[in-house]
């Protein structure tokens, strides 16, 4: 799918106290100076209390209390308690197939939904890109090359890759050590012979490729859809990508028509991936993109370059569950889709819904809201 005993018990015991306080299906509360913590539809489903949580993910989430991580339930239990230390099981690693990625000393390994070591730790890893499950696999590095094991532990496909990504739609991109990439299935088998200067995963069955320094798209079957052209492609998202070719930017549909040539500064962010998504997309009007800082205005862009919200926010994500985060003079609140906020803009920070919840932080504690 990033960050005594009895200290981390009273405060835990604080927060079940406030999460029973803040219950779901009660009038909105009140924050920090008396801001309001939830608009017309938003309620507070979890207290603000963490000093850093993540989203949730398989129904648990990361957070962080009196400088250890453990993790939550919807409900605001702590199910797994604070017991890892800073960078041992940052923020963005999450359960997925039942499991989360923890570090122990130098050496990466899983934990369970009830905080039992189900994968001992052995394995290499990244600090800011924990290994993580995807369809019952997950890339894992032994020494200098990457393979994949299964929810036991055990290797599915043997490590002999200089870099590997997760399974998406059945096949996995992986890298030789020519440098050279391509795709192999859940045997390790690799789908045809050709390989490309570089391979992206597949989304919506199609993915992007680079041959003879341009990119293109191939299908599950290896077939070329779409003939290389351009000089950056993202993957398809609502059944469209961004390309461009020289500094123009454009969006594609399957058949690689374009459908959309978009005048706003920040449509770049689709290449950084994120794309159109609920058929939305937000992007910036003026200024520079969010590469170098927001200074101009989002909107939201549909797929036929009508800007449906005017911009007029500081900042934007996508749509998510019919929400987007929004901010406007400094705090973050939820739009839907027709630019009406339905969750008051009061939050220091607020992430995308995940799962039913979106997290938000209240002057410099984080907590969850829910519609």
């Amino acid at each position: 799918m990033q960050h005594s005993t009895t200290r981390v018990i009273k405060c835990f015991g604080f927060l079940l106290l406030s999460a029973a306080i803040f219950t779901p299906g009660h009038a909105a509360e009140t924050g920090p100076a008396g801001s309001v913590m939830s608009g017309k539809t938003g309620r507070v489903a979890i207290a603000p209390g963490f000093d850093a949580a993540g989203d949730f993910s398989d129904g648990l989430a990361a957070v962080r209390v009196g400088g250890k991580w453990g993790f939550i339930d919807k409900s605001g239990t702590m199910v797994i308690r604070p017991r890892f230390v800073e960078g041992d099981a940052p923020f963005n690693a999450r359960f997925s197939d039942g499991l989360a990625a923890v570090r122990i000393g130098d050496k990466w390994g899983f934990i369970d939904r009830s905080g039992k070591i189900a994968i001992s730790p052995r394995f290499s890893g990244d600090d800011y890109s924990p290994p993580s499950f995807a369809e019952g696999l997950s890339v894992i590095r032994d020494g200098y090359k990457y393979g994949y094991i299964d929810t036991t532990g055990k290797f599915t496909i043997a490590p002999k890759f200089d870099r590997a990504w997760n399974f998406s739609e059945g096949v996995a991109a992986v890298q030789d050590a020519d440098g050279t990439q391509g795709y192999i299935d859940r045997n390790g088998d690799y789908l045809g012979a050709r390989r490309y200067s570089s391979a992206s995963s597949f989304h919506e069955g199609m993915a992007a490729v680079k041959i003879d320094g341009e990119y293109g798209y191939i299908d599950r079957s290896g077939n070329v859809v779409i003939a290389p052209r351009f000089d950056m492609a993202s993957s398809f998202s609502d059944g469209v990508a961004a390309v461009r070719i020289g500094d123009k930017l454009e969006y594609i549909d399957k058949t690689g028509k374009t459908i959309l040539e978009p005048q706003f500064n920040g449509t770049v962010l689709n290449l950084l991936g994120e794309g159109f998504s609920e058929g939305l997309i937000a992007v910036e009007l003026g200024g520079s993109t969010r590469i170098a800082g927001p200074v101009g205005k989002f909107g939201f862009m549909d797929k036929s370059g009508s800007m449906v919200i005017k911009p007029s926010f500081s900042f934007a994500s996508n749509f998510s569950d019919g929400l987007a985060s929004v901010s406007v003079g400094g705090k973050y609140g939820f739009i839907d889709k027709v630019g009406r906020f339905v969750i008051t803009p009061s939050f220091t920070d607020a992430a995308s819904f995940a799962e039913g919840l979106a997290r938000v932080r209240i002057g410099k504690k984080y907590g969850f809201i829910a519609r």
